[in-house]
């Protein structure tokens, strides 16, 4: 297995999430390195260890790592690549600060390059998994030097520094490693280049594997795409609603507006002309297209097919406030097959699930289905058991079947893609009021149209939503769509503040 520098990232954000903090896997991730130097080059006082240390967290593991050899009798000396104000990682700065205040470690003037040379041991802890492009000053002039040495141990933290830890790429210059400590798993670019990374070790620093089962802040910071500069209208998003009838005209709003709050730049509702100015009076921001009639009907699918050509919206959701007839079931089973044919992402959600049948609908993994439990069982024929490690399996088994993302509504969501699975404890009981499904189905289409993913978008959907239901609850406020729509901008803002402040600190309202 090998793990990505955005997945570690995640991850990392989620170990927090937890109520792990980011100074205690730095602390493990030292004691590693300093272990395995230990059984490389025995220690002894004579075995000088230069420590080269950055400003950012690689700088702090290796820091961490000074400490340890100190203590196993080893004479180390640090240099560092900039002054202490510089230091940008406040565990780095801590651990600079502890490290100042022993003896036993000298610490060199920034850059000081003749106390690189005759070093038994060389640690590289200046940039690791942060590089981008070229190395520059005063990181190119140091491992210039280091490479030039010819120490008995030369060792990488986590990624030598100049290697691109994703791809293996080296622009110019790169630390060359006889030994690379990585954490908790490979990165794939040390494979590519072992030359510069030596051997690969894998150390264990204590990332729960909670972290990645259940869904988390690190998914929303890390997956969603930022906006660029040159950002224009659409660029972030055009979702396209189907939904609404005489009888529902709530939900399909609902749903726009959620994915409007979500970061969508444009969100059209498509729904009957008879209902088309009560779903506009919802909002000015959403963009209401009619058809004519009451309800869907296979004689509406060539105007939608028109408007979906004209307005080449990144995703089509349908099914809120649809209706169940079943003149609009066929029509929605008619319009399928054009979608995808035209390489639409899709939502389906509500009513447009009946349209949906194993062994008889596939989606090109293109789709996000979000069935609740008897909507999963009308679609599949398979019964839930309630046992969440079986559940997700028969769950990824339908995913397979359908070719699409499968995202359960449960009080645990499971979502699945057919090859991985995961979970999101996020929501709470006072969710099941009508409306908070609508919502959710708003934010899968936003997140999906931002980052071309089905099973992505589907779990920080899932996590958003739930979220949202739970920061209204901790605060002692209504928990109504409209109110969580209202608080989505905050949650995708600051995923992490929000997170801790609704279930690290005080009462924890996850429903497990």
């Amino acid at each position: 297995m090998t793990i990505t520098i955005t997945e570690m990232r995640v991850l990392e954000v989620n170990t927090v999430a937890l109520g792990i903090p980011l100074r205690l896997l730095m602390e493990a991730a030292g004691k590693s390195v300093a272990d395995i130097i230990a059984n490389n080059v025995p220690p002894d006082p004579e075995h000088r260890v230069v420590v080269l240390t950055g400003k950012g967290g690689n700088g702090g593991d290796a820091l961490v790592a000074s400490r340890y050899l100190s203590r196993l009798g080893y004479r180390v000396e640090v240099v560092p690549a900039y002054s202490p104000h510089e230091i940008e990682h406040p565990d780095t700065r801590f651990n600079y600060e502890v490290v100042n205040r022993l003896p036993s470690i000298k610490i060199h003037r920034p850059r000081t390059h003749e106390a690189i040379e005759e070093a038994d041991v060389i640690v590289d802890g200046l940039l690791g998994t942060g590089v981008k492009g070229e190395l520059r000053e005063p990181i190119k002039s140091m491992v210039e030097k280091a490479n030039s040495v010819k120490a008995r141990l030369k060792v990488a933290i986590d990624t030598p520094t100049g290697l691109n830890p994703d791809t293996g790429e080296v622009h110019g210059v790169a630390f060359k490693a006889d030994i690379t400590v990585t954490f908790h798993d490979v990165k794939p670019g040390l494979l590519e280049k072992i030359e510069y990374a030596g051997k690969v070790v894998v150390a264990n620093i204590g990332i729960p594997r909670e972290a990645w089962t259940y869904v988390g802040p690190g998914d929303v910071i890390h997956r969603i795409p930022k906006r660029p500069r040159d950002a224009h209208k659409g660029m972030a998003g055009k979702v396209m609603i189907i939904g609404g009838s005489i009888r529902f005209t709530g939900a399909p709003a609902l749903a726009g507006m959620a994915a409007l709050a979500a970061g969508a730049d444009l969100a059209y509702i498509v729904a009957p002309e008879t209902v088309r100015g009560i779903i506009a009076s919802y909002s000015p921001e959403l963009i209401t297209l009619p058809y004519k009639g009451n309800y869907l009907s296979i004689e509406d699918i060539h105007d939608i097919l028109e408007y979906i050509d004209t307005i080449k919206p990144h995703v089509v959701l349908i099914g809120p406030g649809l209706g169940d007839r079943p003149e609009s079931i066929e029509a929605v089973k008619k319009l399928l097959p054009e979608l995808i044919k035209r390489e639409k992402y899709l939502v389906l959600d509500a009513d447009a699930l009946k349209a949906v049948k194993v062994d008889e609908t596939t989606f090109e993994d293109k789709a996000v289905l979000t069935p609740h439990r008897g909507e999963f069982k009308r679609i599949t024929g398979a019964e839930l058991t309630g046992d969440l490690g079986k559940d997700g399996e028969t769950v990824m088994h339908y995913a397979s079947k359908l070719k699409s993302t499968i995202l359960l509504k449960a009080p645990v969501d499971i979502i699945s893609d057919g090859v991985n699975t995961r979970y999101n404890r996020t929501g709470n009981p006072y969710m099941s009021i009508g409306g908070t499904g609508d919502v959710l189905s708003g934010l899968t289409a936003t997140f999906l149209a931002q980052t071309k993913n089905p099973f992505m978008a589907a779990c920080i959907a899932a996590y958003v939503n739930g979220l949202a239901g739970d920061y209204l609850a901790k605060r002692g406020e209504k928990v109504s769509p409209i109110n969580m729509i209202k608080v989505i901008p905050r949650i995708i803002t600051n995923p992490l503040d929000t997170h801790l402040e609704t279930y690290i600190s005080g009462r924890n309202y996850i429903v497990s």
